[in-house]
């Protein structure tokens, strides 16, 4: 057999060279970046990919610098913010950049950041700085609540914790609370129709949320109440909650006597430890009714506001009572702002020396509060850390 002449391996090597089209001798290859990617928020989707292609392979590495911003997603909240490189290695003409998403249960708007690409080695990019844009889409349905505000002390001098619903299992305990049910107006003219359903009220991330919903002209509430589960005759109640706002919204945290039964309001005594008229979302009142009959009812209260244009709505706040034989006292974050004595019935039947019962409820319009208009958002939601009482 012949052995091939030099010019013979010379020719097939230009052959070979000529052949190659991944990268034609002096040029630079192009780098596109056009795809944005969008996706729900869920663990299938908690990495975002944006490919990056190039026009041709290299036989030389290529490094692409990027960086990941916010536009509407928050850092740290919706995304992790990063920069860094991707590099293609040589005989590739493609590659991918990661972004991980924060996935929660939370109910949000749809959200949005942006991957830059900042610089590149060995390549260019084309059109100059590329971007592409994430939207991270949400179909979640829990609410967010805020942890920050005041919290209660956890003792307090010749006291004794007795009783509390801290909210940490994973449903309302049916041992502390039953349903009121309906869309009778309430003696008020309310709107909602208290119902017992989980869109309307449930435990989430340690706390009670009560949540009223618009449903067209329709609206729907909670109303939860413990009368023949839990009931107490003095000491000191301490309920931490955020409160919702707006035109026609009316949260309470309140009490009615055990004996409402069977001696009926007001005769049985009313304590509103807190209410709230969501046209005025810095103002709650604490409030006692009472009277020998409905005709007789008189009531008796006190106001407090929040200063420099805080809202109940922006963080938890403690609204809490000191009752006794010789009266009532209410306080927000521990600081007292209206009291009354047991004179305060004056010749009628003084109510509040008896065993009562709690109610929490978010209600919509009313006599007092008004009713929703346009400016009015739903869902709007109480939520509730705990109610504890101290005796």
């Amino acid at each position: 057999m012949h052995q091939p002449t030099a010019f013979f391996v010379l020719l097939t090597a230009l052959t070979l060279f000529a052949c190659q089209k991944d990268e034609p001798r002096g040029a630079v290859p192009s780098i596109q970046f056009p795809i944005d990617v969008s996706a729900f928020e869920n663990e299938a989707n908690a990495i975002f990919e944006f490919p990056l292609v190039m026009d041709v392979s290299t036989n030389r590495e290529v490094t692409v610098t990027y960086e990941v911003k916010p536009l509407t997603a928050a850092v740290g909240e919706d995304f992790i913010a990063t920069a860094g490189s991707l590099v293609f290695p040589a005989g590739t003409a493609s590659g991918t950049i990661e972004v991980e998403i924060v996935v929660d249960e939370f109910k949000e708007e749809d959200e949005q950041f942006r991957v830059v690409l900042t610089g590149s080695t060995n390549a260019v990019i084309a059109g100059g700085l590329q971007e592409a844009i994430g939207t991270i889409r949400n179909d979640d349905t829990a609410i967010q609540v805020t942890a920050s505000g005041y919290d209660a002390a956890n003792s307090y001098p010749g006291r004794e914790l007795v009783w509390s619903d801290e909210f940490e299992g994973e449903q309302i305990d049916p041992q502390n609370w039953t349903y009121d049910l309906g869309a009778s107006g309430w003696g008020n003219q309310e709107l909602q129709n208290y119902t017992s359903s989980n869109e309307n009220s449930y435990v989430a991330f340690g706390n009670l949320m009560i949540v009223a919903k618009e449903n067209g002209a329709q609206y729907t509430s909670a109303r939860l109440k413990s009368i023949g589960l839990q009931e107490f005759q003095f000491g000191r109640i301490d309920v931490r909650a955020v409160l919702p706002f707006g035109q026609g919204i009316w949260p309470a945290i309140w009490m009615l006597g055990g004996n409402f039964p069977s001696t009926g309001w007001p005769a049985c005594g009313e304590i509103d430890i807190m209410e709230l008229i969501g046209s005025n979302p810095s103002n709650i009142h604490g409030t006692v009714h009472y009277g020998n009959s409905y005709a007789q009812h008189q009531h008796t209260g006190g106001s407090r506001y929040l200063s420099n244009g805080q809202t109940f709505a922006d963080e938890f706040h403690v609204f809490s009572i000191e009752w006794d034989e010789e009266g009532i006292t209410w306080l927000l974050d521990d600081q007292p702002f209206f009291s009354v004595d047991n004179n305060v019935s004056g010749n009628q039947n003084y109510p509040f020396d008896n065993p009562f019962f709690f109610i929490l409820n978010v209600a919509v319009g009313g006599q007092w509060p008004g009713y929703p208009n346009a400016t009015t958002t739903f869902p709007q939601y109480m939520a509730v850390d705990y109610v504890r009482v101290y005796q």
